[in-house]
């Protein structure tokens, strides 16, 4: 009895050890979440040192990470160092903005009689890693050529065109023609614009995006032909308002402000800057409206004149590169998503007047 009565003790005796041993331990540290990363664009600049693959069905080559559809007709898609040089380390120079290379589409039987130049419409896609909930700002480098680039005058007819397109699908999906795809369009021939930059931005709503370049020759022409080059993902600039306020009677100070993007701060010889454009909306479907563009952070006044009305605002962030600032170049642009809509209620008494009689006296 006596020694089951000391090994019962022994017992207690440890299992309070444990206890104050782990009353005593410091808890264990917080996990912080993992900040959202740069996305990750594979063969962003289009180069043939980064690889050009066949796909089946289509003539050419692809760069590699990137897939290519055909919309219409049976465009050629290649490297334009490949196609016209032979190789991909030939040095001879061809068309394009960045590194060494770019992506041409030319229009098949592009200069054959008697029907040169047929329409075509293609795509190259490529789905991207994000994070759901975040906002990116796509940018890319285009320049079309109708009738080709040695005809001097350019005799591309009136109203003919080649489409530049750059796209965003924030659902991830492969569709190009998805209602989802968030698309810019740029309709200026090469003697109107040169390369032209292309952007826009959207919030994520997968766990992936999906980025689409595409060229929409619908005329047929001879010569028709078109190079993308220098594409960039970046998390896009935020904005907001600052102390709106939710009722005003005939005016309201309005203040906006905003965050420059972790990715386009990491670029490297940038000298970004953020400008924010303000729009408002009278009632709740009337049309978006500028109001304030192209300005910095800061503050307006903003005035009505009728008895109540319902206004909304929205403000979005660019990051932009000032004229002869020396930054890096290719001069990248990078669009945020504009705020959600912001409302304000005014209430605007009516005007008091004297009675008539009055006045006389």
């Amino acid at each position: 009895m006596p020694s089951s009565l000391s090994a019962r003790g022994a017992t207690l005796l440890l299992l309070t050890c444990i206890l104050l041993l782990l009353l005593s331990s410091p808890p264990a540290a917080a996990t912080t979440p993992a900040a959202p990363a740069a996305p990750a664009v594979q063969n962003p600049g289009l180069e043939c040192s980064q690889g050009y693959d066949a796909q089946a069905g289509l003539s050419g080559l692809i760069p590699r990470g990137w897939t290519a559809r055909l919309l219409n007709g049976a465009p050629t898609l290649h490297s334009a160092r490949i196609f016209f040089t032979g190789g991909c380390h030939n040095s001879n120079w061809v068309e394009h903005l960045e590194g060494a290379d770019a992506l041409v589409f030319l229009a098949q039987d592009i200069e054959t009689p008697p029907l040169p130049g047929k329409p075509f419409d293609a795509v190259i896609y490529q789905r991207v890693a994000t994070t759901p909930g975040t906002a990116y700002s796509l940018s890319a480098w285009m320049v079309s050529l109708c009738g080709g680039s040695f005809n001097n005058p350019n005799d591309c007819p009136p109203g003919y065109y080649m489409a530049k397109m750059l796209g965003i699908d924030p659902l991830g999906g492969t569709n190009p023609l998805a209602a989802s795809v968030v698309w810019m369009e740029d309709r200026r021939n090469f003697n109107e614009s040169r390369w032209a930059n292309l952007r826009l931005a959207a919030t994520a709503q997968s766990a992936t995006i999906t980025l689409f370049v595409r060229i929409n020759s619908p005329f047929r022409w001879h010569g028709n032909h078109a190079f993308a080059d220098a594409i960039s993902l970046v998390r896009a600039p935020t904005a907001y308002f600052v102390g709106l306020p939710a009722r005003a009677r005939n005016q309201a100070t309005i203040r906006w402000n905003g965050a420059q993007s972790p990715d386009v701060l990491a670029i490297p010889g940038g000298t970004y800057q953020l400008r924010f454009d303000v729009q408002f909306r009278v009632g709740d479907d009337g049309p978006w409206q500028d109001w304030r563009t192209d300005q910095p952070a800061g503050s307006a006044l903003f005035q009505v004149d009728t008895h109540v009305r319902r206004i909304y605002f929205r403000v979005r962030a660019r990051a932009e590169q000032p004229p002869d600032s020396g930054g890096v170049f290719p001069n990248h642009r990078y669009p945020g998503v504009w705020s959600v809509p912001a409302l304000i209620t005014f209430n605007v008494s009516p005007r008091t007047y004297l009675p008539l009689a009055r006045l006389r006296r």
